[in-house]
């Protein structure tokens, strides 16, 4: 693992206060992983159903699942900002800084290749060992019919996905780090929980999902800055949805 540069690192110390000590510190903690890991998707879609939006509905709607991943986002990137605001933490403590930015992003389009093996070892791994939950078919991407649906999960990829659950992954990291049993705990624990929130895409796919955010988590913890987790998690998303796109069209 790299060092920050001595001037990150003096930024760093200097803008992480001392998290609370003992068990009080660590319910703060808990509590504040919970709040981050559930709140946006159990208020939006009880606000989405002030509009007559069911959740059936938002499932199967293309435009509907855009606006309901892009206000949860939305509302967990706020939290996230509050709650650090509340314990007088700036954007650097869980790694919004970057020194090096061509770098940062070379890193992350770099992890692209190895984010495909990964799932690529997955899909054969269960078509060989587990075929009776080897999906065929993904009824999120099967939402894509066309171009102004690959646009729009296109863009909730970026923001929901390249930028929210990067930006709450550094969170929670940081949170086990501090006061949870350390950052490799809440690495696997979250980990777990990122491939559990995939099942509807089938249990290969929500395994696949969990190997991602592990992959994610570790180039985080490498890089301590946010930017090359967000670049491979963006451009991924974004590459698999276009050459799934291809794919249909050319079938």
């Amino acid at each position: 693992m790299t060092d920050l540069p001595a001037e990150q690192s003096e930024e760093f110390k200097e803008s992480s206060p001392e998290p609370p000590a003992g068990v009080a510190g660590g319910f703060l903690a808990i509590l504040e992983v919970a709040l981050v890991a559930t709140a946006g998707f159990i208020v939006v879609p009880l606000v989405l159903a002030l509009f007559g939006l069911s959740p059936h509905g938002i499932l199967n709607n293309i435009t509907n699942m855009t606006i309901l991943l892009l206000a949860e986002a939305t509302v967990t990137l706020l939290l996230i900002r509050l709650l650090m605001a509340l314990r007088g933490e700036v954007p650097s403590k869980i790694g919004w800084s970057c020194p090096d930015l061509l770098k940062e992003v070379g890193i992350g389009l770099l992890a692209i290749p190895v984010l495909f093996a990964a799932t690529f070892l997955v899909k054969v791994s269960f078509q060989v060992f587990f075929p009776y939950w080897a999906t065929v078919h993904n009824p999120l991407l099967e939402l894509i019919k066309t171009d102004r649906d690959l646009a729009l999960l296109i863009l909730a990829s970026i923001y929901a996905g390249g930028l929210k659950e990067e930006v709450q992954r550094a969170f929670v990291l940081t949170r086990f780090r501090d006061s949870l049993g350390g950052i490799y705990v809440g690495l696997i624990l979250w980990s777990l929980f990122f491939g559990y929130g995939h099942t509807l895409q089938g249990i290969d796919n929500a395994v696949g999902a969990g190997i991602l955010g592990l992959l994610f988590g570790l180039l985080f913890i490498w890089r301590k800055t946010l930017t090359a987790p967000i670049v491979a998690h963006a451009m991924y998303d974004i590459l698999t949805l276009t050459l799934y796109r291809f794919s249909i069209m050319s079938s």
